[in-house]
């Protein structure tokens, strides 16, 4: 007697599915992980308390704007949260980023990952759209309410210290370090998948939105701009056109931000595909 297979009734999701669908599932997945995860709400809630801190140290300044004599005033820095704020908060997303990938190498998940979603590229595409859409909603949000709270702020406040003659003024600036801050959480889960470890990934994104930046100001005056030019948080304003001492023009900073994402990104899903979990 011969035993005959039947096949089963249903067949199971993962087979009858297209390859869109299996990324659409990966991706609900990885929503689902990234939101379920406390160290998330803890970035969000960092992110926002420096918002606030930044908002506050921008009332500081505006009050001291206001007992200043006209010569100084004249030699006032811009109350722009772009560069109060923005900066802050692109770290705290790039943590986000960060995290994304780097928790299930530290808690040993990324095996029953893979055992769901064997296809590691797909795995990596799925988390890059859920960061790209987390990390550009964050940009979008914590520079539109800065940039809101600053112009109620200023009120009618003449430059230098009001970066805008018109409150419209603002939305270019607020555009340009939302784009800024969603390729920094790119970068960042590009470099979390090659180092592979939370605190090293977090200290070079560290380095590149906030200490590069500060220390970029101490090089001789020849290598001043030229380095300044091209690091993250500086290509906001260049990337939107807006003035600034900057030398890069709109698509030459376009390119330079597609240069990292490309670079993270494709050494980031490389080094996922082709390393051992």
């Amino acid at each position: 007697m011969t035993l005959q297979t039947v096949p089963p009734r249903h067949a199971s999701p993962e087979i009858v599915v297209s390859g869109l669908a299996s990324l659409k599932d990966a991706v609900a997945a990885e929503w689902l992980k990234l939101r379920t995860v406390r160290s998330t709400w803890a970035v969000w809630a960092g992110a926002a308390v420096s918002t606030l801190i930044g908002l506050v140290i921008l009332m500081i300044h505006v009050g001291s704007y206001d007992q200043a004599s006209p010569a100084e005033r004249a030699s006032f820095e811009s109350a722009d949260p772009a560069v109060l704020v923005m900066p802050v908060v692109a770290c705290f997303i790039g943590c986000l980023g960060a995290l994304a990938v780097t928790t299930e190498f530290s808690t040993g998940s990324l095996g029953p990952s893979l055992v769901a979603v064997p296809q590691r590229r797909m795995l990596m595409a799925a988390k890059t759209v859920v960061v790209t859409c987390v990390a550009f909603a964050g940009g979008v949000l914590f520079a539109g309410l800065s940039q809101i709270v600053a112009i109620l702020i200023l009120g009618d406040r003449s430059a230098p210290l009001n970066p805008w003659a018109h409150w419209w003024d603002a939305i270019p600036s607020a555009a340009g370090t939302a784009i800024t801050t969603l390729v920094t959480g790119l970068v960042a889960l590009g470099l979390g998948a090659v180092l592979r470890s939370t605190a090293a990934t977090v200290t070079v994104i560290v380095a590149l939105t906030l200490v590069v930046p500060s220390f970029a100001h101490f090089l001789p005056a020849s290598l001043h701009l030229r380095v300044a030019s091209v690091l993250i948080p500086n290509l906001a304003p260049q990337i939107v056109g807006a003035e600034s001492a900057y030398l890069l023009s709109p698509p030459a900073a376009m390119a330079v931000l597609a240069f990292y994402v490309v670079v993270a990104l494709g050494a980031g899903g490389l080094g996922f595909s082709r390393r051992d979990s």
